[in-house]
This record gives C-alpha cells, sequence and structure tokens, in this order.
C-alpha cells in the first residue's frame, strides 16, 4: 500500500483531485487544514487528504466510464480480489471512524443519514457509499440541496435499475428444458421445485416431469412422488450419469423437467465434480443455485464458489418470511451479477412462491 498528501483549496477540490490522481478505490487516511507556512505559502489555508492505494492507477484505469468505475470492483465475481489485499483494506477501514469512512466514499453531510439507513439494512458499507456516489453523480446534487425524501426516492429507482432479475426458464430449439437446482442442506430444494412444477404444470399446463439424484433422503423422494402424483408429473430416480440420460430420454416428450440435487457440505468439493459429470450429457441444462436469506452472506459466497463451476445461470432464494436483513441478498446479486429467479416463502405448495422482480427486493431492504 502507497500512501500520498494531496491538497486543495477546500475540502472537495482536494477530494476531487484525490478521485483524479489516485483513482476510485483510494481509502482516506486523515485530512487537515495547513497553516500558511506548510502551504507553499499561498495567499490562504489549504486542506490536506491524507490517502492511501494500494497501486498508482494507470491512465487506462482512469480513463474508465462512470458506471464502470462505479460498481467495477463490486460487480467482480466472487473470490477474485486477493485475501491478503481484501484483508489490508478491511483493517484500514476498520481503523477509520465512521465519519472517516463516509468521507471516503464522498458522501455529503446532510446524506449521512441516507447512507445509514443502507448500512442498517444491510447493504455492504463500500456499496452503499459508491450508491450516493452514483446519485449524486446522475443528479448533479453539487449544484442544487433536494430534500432526503426526494434524494431517497432517487436512490430506490437507482437501485431497483441495478437488480438483476430474470425469471423462468430458457425453453431449447428442441427438447425439452432442463433445470437443475443446487445449494446446500436445509436450503428448501425439494419442496421450491415442488411449487415450481405445480406452477408450471397446474396453471401454464406444461408438461413437467421431475428428477431426482438425491438418493440418500427416502423423505425427500417420496414427498416429490406425492406432489408428482397430484400434479401428473412422473418423477424419475437417478444415481449416476447413465441413469440420468436414461431418465432424460424417457421425457423427450416433455415441456420441463425439474432436476432435485442432494444438499451437501459446501466445503466438500467432491460433490459439485460429480454434478458436472453427471450434467455433461446435458450442454443446455440451466442452474439455480438455491439459498436461503437466513443464511449469512460469506455462506453465500462460500456456497457460490463451491457451485461455480457448474456454471450457476441464476439465484433463487427461499425462506423470505424468515429473514430479518435483505440487503446482503442484494450485495450478493450486484457482486456475482447472476440474476434472481425466484423467492419463496413459506411451505404451502404452490402458493409460497413468486416471480423475482427488483421492487419486491427493495420492500424487503427497506421493510
Amino acid at each position: 500500500m502507497q500512501i500520498k498528501k494531496i491538497t486543495g483549496k477546500n475540502y472537495l477540490e482536494a477530494l476531487d483531485r484525490v478521485k483524479s490522481e489516485m483513482g476510485e478505490d483510494a481509502l482516506i487516511l486523515g485530512t487537515r487544514t495547513l497553516r500558511r507556512s506548510e502551504s507553499l505559502k499561498t495567499a490562504s489555508p489549504q486542506v490536506e487528504i491524507t490517502v492511501a492505494v494500494d497501486r498508482f492507477p494507470t491512465a487506462e484505469a482512469v480513463e474508465e466510464s462512470p458506471s464502470e468505475q462505479l460498481f467495477r470492483e463490486e460487480q467482480k465475481s466472487v473470490g477474485e480480489t486477493g485475501e491478503e489485499e481484501s484483508e489490508l483494506k478491511s483493517l484500514v477501514m476498520t481503523l477509520l471512524n465512521q465519519t472517516d469512512r463516509v468521507r471516503t466514499y464522498g458522501i455529503r453531510e446532510r446524506q449521512f443519514t441516507l447512507y445509514k439507513n443502507l448500512v442498517d439494512a444491510g447493504v455492504n458499507e463500500r456499496l452503499a457509499g459508491k450508491l450516493i456516489e452514483r446519485l449524486n453523480a446522475e443528479s448533479d446534487a453539487s449544484l442544487e440541496k433536494p430534500s432526503l425524501f426526494k434524494e431517497k426516492t432517487e436512490l430506490l429507482k437507482l437501485m431497483k435499475r441495478l437488480i438483476p432479475c430474470d425469471p423462468g426458464f430458457k425453453k431449447p430449439k428442441s427438447g425439452p428444458g432442463l433445470v437443475a437446482f443446487v445449494g446446500p442442506t436445509g436450503a428448501g430444494k425439494t419442496t421450491t421445485i415442488a411449487k415450481l412444477a405445480a406452477r408450471f404444470s397446474l396453471e401454464k399446463k406444461l408438461k413437467v416431469a421431475i428428477i431426482s439424484l438425491d438418493t440418500y433422503r427416502v423423505g425427500a423422494v417420496e414427498q416429490l412422488r406425492a406432489y408428482g402424483e397430484i400434479m401428473n408429473a412422473p418423477v424419475e430416480i437417478a444415481s449416476d450419469a447413465d441413469e440420468f440420460q436414461r431418465a432424460v430420454s424417457r421425457h423427450g416428450d416433455k415441456d420441463l423437467i425439474l432436476i432435485d440435487t442432494t444438499g451437501k457440505n459446501h466445503k466438500d468439493p467432491a460433490y459439485p465434480n460429480r454434478l458436472k459429470q453427471i450434467f455433461s450429457c446435458a450442454p443446455e441444462l440451466e442452474i439455480h443455485l438455491v439459498l436461503s436469506v437466513t443464511a449469512h452472506e460469506k455462506i453465500f459466497e462460500s456456497v457460490f464458489n463451491s457451485y461455480k463451476s457448474l456454471g450457476v445461470d441464476r439465484l433463487l432464494f427461499t425462506k423470505l418470511d424468515e429473514g430479518v436483513s435483505f440487503g446482503p441478498m442484494f450485495n450478493f446479486a450486484l457482486k456475482t451479477h447472476v440474476p434472481l429467479s425466484y423467492f419463496t416463502a413459506g411451505q404451502q405448495v404452490p402458493e409460497d412462491i413468486e416471480v423475482a422482480e427488483s421492487e419486491r427486493v427493495i420492500r424487503l431492504i427497506f421493510n
């Protein structure tokens, strides 16, 4: 990490110089007003900002578009940032008091309440700062002082635009759509599949089949078979790649095949690798990662890292009725830039499932 001091006639001018010379990732370590004797004999005092950066930005980095600068770091795939670099940034930010951290993000004093609302709702502190910085850039807030209500309204609109949502399933040119649901134990994959099967077979009148790869839990298979009889959706069991391929072939006349998988410890890499082998015969298969909103955000990341070799196409969040903080769901969707597909809230089949919408995410975050 490199340290540099930058001066300006006032704080805003010095901050602008920090952004232009040091880039968006610079961390403000401190500010002070220089006496005339210290400020290179200028006619008036100057403000000095001490900043730290991991490396000085290149010309190419400085020329990025505002949107690229805004979410360049937040929208990187989980795990790309080196652990040592991330820990160093976290340490520096921890040492700063809250006011200094807010200044680091270029937030005006009147916007502190707005920033605090975001952080209290579970939105990542750095991401919250970037959101307000983007808000200021789009509204040119330096020329006027809009009300807090107006700024919050515009902020919510900005957040809605950024939340990736893409419900439904892709239908291949020929054959049934294949959709697999993966995730940790207890996330609610089996019940979610039953809800979706009911929605597509009973409401949309599609021909649906279910294949279960969960050969460990007899109860899970029996549960699916019970729902399958009600919905007239056949349920198959497959324990390996050959059985899976034969099961898919038997239901080539279906519109949609939903695939249940075993909930495994996300720290064990063996199962995702086994799934990859089983799914190798279905190149157009779509993967939905099922996560419970009651889990910690670090669990989201760990599970995602475990399954991302399969190619995660959608994020499906369950147990919204049990969730307390929904900011982490927003953080994670932006960080992975994987679209949200469906939400579930409760055990009733098929009632307790809904299409993921950005408006719904905003309402969840702000209660």
